[in-house]
């Protein structure tokens, strides 16, 4: 095992891990990756700091770890190529589009061939959104890249022996203008359901999800975000060191996907890392 890592390849850096798939594995995910405070934002838009959930670009969010990128896009027609699909926090968007996800994306791919992603379109919004546009950008600019659905549920390793590319697995609800050899159905989200989101009341939630068994057969995320009414998304980054600290709790063992906010702040990659080698230890026992 390679104990030196950075967390731009925690992944490659981890080959024990290559028995498990990624429904199986534990993920580090960025919550609303779209909206950042380096992302530019209308005028009318409310103050970025109850819209933005990350510090920086989709390219930086990878290199520090994230391997569930949570997108949230609606549809304008009146722009050009991919910049018809920008992105959203809650209607309010900005000036990240589905070209700049897949450009980060085919630039740490291209840096980190070994890396596996989710992106999870978590949100398809806007009563003329155009699916078959989506799919046909998606399939045009990333489809040496797409993990084909029918090998969702296969390991690193077999995945890696199929091809030396195929490394990001979409997921999106269904519609039949979406080619479903590429699109895996839309991915469960487990969300405590409430605007307004304190510590104590998150850490109730996770506990309550978290005593459940989730199957491994399909991914979910669990969203583990605080949002105060005055200051936006929270940095909760010690109490999710706290929780999620495979020395004092099963929490991260327990996951497919902790959905985060300012995913630089805590520890959660190395946690992450540390759950799946848990897993891959009793796999191979």
């Amino acid at each position: 095992m390679n104990t030196q890592y950075s967390n731009h390849q925690w992944m490659s850096a981890t080959p024990a891990i290559d028995t498990l798939s990624l429904f199986e594995l534990t993920l580090p995910g960025t919550h609303n990756a779209g909206s950042d405070w380096k992302a530019s934002y209308p005028l009318l838009s409310p103050p970025r700091h109850w819209i933005a959930c990350q510090h920086d670009t989709f390219y930086s969010q990878l290199r520090h770890g994230s391997r569930a990128l949570d997108i949230r896009l609606t549809y304008d027609s009146g722009k050009q190529g991919l910049g018809k699909f920008p992105m959203h926090h809650n209607g309010w968007r900005n000036s990240r589009t589905l070209g700049n996800l897949v450009t980060d994306l085919d630039r740490f791919l291209n840096e980190n061939p070994d890396e596996f992603i989710i992106v999870d379109f978590h949100k398809l919004d806007g009563n003329a959104f155009d699916f078959e546009f989506l799919n046909k950008m998606m399939i045009h600019s990333l489809g040496d890249r797409l993990i084909p659905t029918k090998n969702r549920n296969l390991s690193l390793e077999q995945l890696k022996r199929i091809s030396p590319v195929q490394r990001i697995l979409v997921g999106a609800r269904s519609h039949y203008e979406l080619n479903s050899s590429f699109f895996i159905s839309q991915i469960q989200h487990e969300w405590i359901g409430e605007t307004v989101v304190g510590t104590n009341a998150l850490q109730e939630f996770l506990t309550h999800v978290l005593q459940k068994t989730h199957g491994t057969w399909s991914p979910w995320s669990l969203s583990a975000t605080s949002y105060a009414a005055l200051g936006g998304p929270v940095d909760i980054h010690t109490e999710l060191d706290a929780w999620f600290d495979p020395a004092k709790s099963d929490w991260a063992q327990k996951c497919n996907i902790i959905n985060v906010d300012f995913i630089e702040e805590s520890r959660i990659v190395d946690f992450c890392r540390t759950a799946n080698l848990i897993k891959a230890r009793q796999r191979n026992a």
